[in-house]
């Protein structure tokens, strides 16, 4: 397998490997800073359910804001260039709460406000990221492309937390920030060093308004992308309820620190590693379609058994790690499957518009579904609360394997070379 990685046309790739190994820093840094967040929230500034599931929405607020003109706005941009800016950004963003923690005060207030900057910053550069990729990537090899820089986010995923973890354990917990400034100080290097000649962007013949109701109309007409559109907004919305609740499951409701939990998530991300290495093993026996729903639909379901672990409190530890471990590894085929799919569908010009018309719809909702969680565990307590939003979560699965998409067996550029 080692001999296959190396010899793949993508290793050659000079600016591919460039992209992966700043992407791959920078994951290790997010999940540091997500851990980090969520740690000092809950343990050091006492925030209630509602102010987390609210702080938790602001990290992804800007992709309701400004997530369709970010898309025309990159598609007129060099891609390369927005990416590096953006870097830059949440290096200054994340360096200014160990100074206040330091010299002033650190308040709810500015982890707030660091958490809506990082969410700004990070609508440009995933959006000018994934617009990249078919770039410097032929089209036979977008969903390869794809499948490594999962397994980048499923790395960072594996490694970030328990490392997270252990800063918060030795260190003071906003000095966990100075780490993950370095990691995207890296990625901007990387990305800087990418020496590929990057096509001069069209000159827009139409206004931002009308490029904006270009992406959306695309997507509105494509019969395999708009009603698998809804589904995955959905399934967004009650996954970022999920994802909210669990820290507070774990920290407040078992009383565990956030070095176990770090070490929790990292346990439960390994499985994402062996989803991207196996994923040609699924689309193999079960298509393209049927691979993004089952593989959806078994890794969401698995998580009713973290608010159940409450109840097996000798080894709520192990179940929480082990459903982690399930859902990470059916959740990294299934974003790996459906985002190559809309990649190799969508023309290249559109790429900008199409991404950041899905990052509206996706990530978009996340802080809906951050506050609503919140908002419901404050009321109804946090197990019925992620109860509720796990079952959600498998309704969106199930609406999926009604989609036209649910029915593609082989590649969509198999089916139609026009889009070759």
């Amino acid at each position: 397998m080692l001999g296959r990685l190396l010899s793949h046309p993508l290793t050659r790739n000079s600016a591919f490997m460039h992209l992966w190994a700043g992407q791959t820093a920078a994951e290790f840094g997010f999940q540091v800073a997500t851990l980090a967040t969520s740690a000092i929230a809950i343990s050091l500034l006492h925030a209630t359910e509602s102010e987390i599931g609210i702080l938790t929405g602001l990290q992804t607020l800007a992709f309701l804001l400004i997530g369709l003109p970010a898309g025309a706005w990159v598609d007129r941009w060099r891609k390369r260039r927005v990416m590096i800016v953006s870097d830059l950004v949440r290096v200054l963003a994340l360096i200014s709460i160990p100074i206040a923690y330091e010299w002033f005060s650190l308040t709810l207030t500015h982890l707030m406000v660091v958490a809506a900057l990082l969410g700004l910053a990070t609508v440009f550069f995933d959006v000018a990221y994934q617009s990249y990729v078919p770039v410097i990537a032929s089209t036979r090899y977008i969903a390869a492309a794809n499948g490594r820089l999962e397994a980048s986010y499923q790395v960072g995923a594996a490694g970030g937390p328990g490392l997270g973890g252990w800063l918060l354990g030795v260190l003071a917990p906003p000095l966990a920030y100075v780490f993950t400034a370095a990691t995207y100080v890296f990625s901007t290097v990387a990305i800087w060093r990418i020496k590929t000649p990057e096509p001069k962007p069209a000159r827009p013949t139409a206004s931002l308004f009308v490029q904006i109701r270009e992406g959306l109309s695309f997507i509105r007409h494509e019969r395999l992308l708009f009603p698998l559109f809804g589904c995955i907004s959905f399934a967004a919305f009650t996954g970022s309820g999920v994802r909210v609740l669990l820290p507070i499951l774990v920290l407040r409701t078992l009383g565990m620190n956030a070095t176990q939990l770090g070490v929790l998530l990292s346990v439960g991300a390994l499985g994402g590693i062996l989803g991207a290495m196996t994923r040609s093993l699924w689309l193999e026996r079960l298509g393209i379609g049927r691979c993004i729903v089952a593989t959806y639909v078994v890794g969401v379901s698995i998580l009713v058994l973290q608010p159940a672990a409450l109840h097996v409190p000798a080894i709520a530890g192990w179940v929480i790690a082990g459903a982690g471990v399930v859902y990470s590894y059916f959740i990294t085929i299934y974003n790996v499957t459906q985002m190559s799919l809309r990649q190799e569908i969508c023309p290249k010009q559109m790429l900008g518009r199409m991404n950041a018309t899905f990052r509206f719809a996706v990530w978009g909702v996340m802080p809906l579904g951050s506050v609503a969680a919140g908002i419901l565990a404050s009321i109804v307590g946090v197990e019925a609360a992620m109860y509720i939003f796990v079952v959600l979560s498998v309704l969106a699965g199930v609406a999926m394997a009604f989609t036209p998409a649910a029915r593609i067996k082989d590649s969509y550029i198999a089916l139609d070379p026009s889009q070759n």
